[in-house]
């Protein structure tokens, strides 16, 4: 009875893999740092591997119909899926972003305080997509495709910008407007 679990652990396990190697080729992962690349042949060692224990643990009339299907090939590292999707929602995340009232307050006084306040990381943020873009870094630009994290530190930390003690600092007229106006829309 327990040999008859693991080898069906290990049928869906092998499944499971395939399942994902399929996905990761045709959508991409969410990984953070690697490509799909890396992480389509980090599965197929995974298949190896799984088909590997099923020689070695059963019998071949018992071996299981998915550990006939060929494994998949070794791809480039680089590979990305999606590369045409990712750099249009990179692009269309950088625009917004750069649009954002806050993001530019922020541009506007980064320098302005000390750096113990911490509030240039948005900014760091925003000009860190923008060169992954210049760079063509798909895993980087996919980091950006759902850009409401950075719209809600940007939002966060010009908050918190506004909020802290002026010390002795004349405004700029620039200054003053972007301060009162609502939606950077002043009525003249």
């Amino acid at each position: 009875m327990a040999k008859k679990a693991i080898q069906e652990d290990y049928e869906k396990s092998l499944n499971q893999s395939f399942m994902l190697w399929d996905s990761l080729r045709k959508y991409g992962g969410q990984d953070p740092f690697w490509s799909d690349g890396c992480d389509m042949n980090l599965v197929r060692n995974h298949i190896i591997n799984y088909k590997r224990i099923i020689t070695e643990t059963m019998p071949q009339e018992q071996y299981p119909e998915i550990f006939y299907r060929e494994t998949p090939p070794e791809v480039n590292q680089d590979y990305m899926a999606r590369e045409s999707e990712i750099r249009i929602n990179a692009r269309a995340s950088l625009e917004r972003l750069k649009a954002s009232p806050d993001y530019r307050y922020l541009c506007r006084h980064v320098n302005s305080v000390s750096p113990k306040d911490n509030i240039s990381w948005p900014v760091k943020s925003v000009k860190g997509l923008e060169k992954a873009i210049v760079d063509d870094d798909l895993v980087t630009m996919r980091r950006y495709e759902n850009q409401n994290y950075e719209l809600e530190m940007i939002a966060s930390t010009a908050k918190r910008l506004r909020e802290l003690p002026r010390q002795d600092q004349q405004l700029s007229l620039f200054d003053y407007c972007d301060e009162n106006a609502e939606d950077d829309e002043m009525e003249w």
